[in-house]
């Protein structure tokens, strides 16, 4: 018959290690769950304001929640020019005009999500944003047969949660680094002129192709020319990443 006998320090020390381990994994699991998570790549930042780079680029992005009647002048143009630019859509205006989101996505450009309600999301939960952002992207993808990664919140309005919830619904939130204030309607001359004077390398530029903005058409085209003048290129906001790191700055 054989006697076994059991090391009792051996397995005290061995229970405490794994009980370390476990707790090790369980601090590490709280930290990233609440802390704002960066893009799958992990080489940008969880949200983006501008891209780090020296060279003479940039995107002009349109937020669109309201309205049919500017969306076609600034595709127009933005056809002239031969320019693609990123297209951030509220989800009831996709739903509401297909036709319109159908020909943003048709003609190139790239499709973003503005979300769903025009509401401040740092005000409601993460399930709550969660929930938001997935209506939305029902609709567009129903609209225009994109499926978008790229978000422009509502109002702009976001802290750690928000972005956090952006993050685990797989998409990047990207906000500006140059605001033409052209939803303020303050005349085409002060639109083109805050967009040429701020402009940047790896800008960023906020415009609005809904109805409420209607100086951009007449703005767009001395927008366009002036950057292209100064020498800038400009591309899509996911183009744009491609020159270097993202950044919330």
């Amino acid at each position: 018959m054989r006697v076994y006998y059991l090391n009792l320090k051996k397995i005290k020390r061995n229970a405490i290690l794994a009980g370390l381990f476990l707790l090790v994994a369980f601090l590490l699991t709280m930290v990233l769950w609440r802390q704002p998570l960066t893009p799958a790549t992990g080489k940008h930042s969880g949200i983006i304001y501008k891209v780090k780079t020296d060279k003479k680029v940039c995107a002009l992005t349109f937020d669109i929640g309201w309205g049919e009647k500017v969306p076609g002048p600034v595709l127009d143009i933005l056809k002239q020019y031969n320019v693609k630019s990123t297209f951030f859509l509220a989800g009831p205006w996709a739903a509401k005009y297909p036709n319109v989101a159908r020909r943003i996505a048709r003609e190139g450009h790239e499709i973003g999500s503005h979300g769903n309600r025009h509401i401040n999301y740092t005000e409601y939960s993460e399930d709550i944003v969660k929930e938001e952002i997935a209506k939305a992207h029902a609709d567009i993808l129903k609209a225009t047969g994109r499926s978008p990664h790229l978000i422009r919140t509502p109002n702009g309005d976001w802290n750690g949660k928000v972005i956090n919830a952006i993050n685990r619904a797989g998409y990047t939130a990207v906000q500006w680094s140059v605001d033409s204030l052209d939803w303020k309607d303050p005349g085409v001359e002060a639109i083109v002129n805050r967009v040429l004077n701020l402009v940047h390398p790896g800008a960023v530029i906020l415009m609005h192709a809904s109805d409420s903005a209607d100086q951009t058409p007449a703005a767009l085209p001395a927008v366009i020319r002036g950057l292209k003048e100064k020498g800038y290129t400009l591309v899509t906001v996911s183009e744009l990443l491609k020159y270097g790191r993202g950044v919330a700055e």
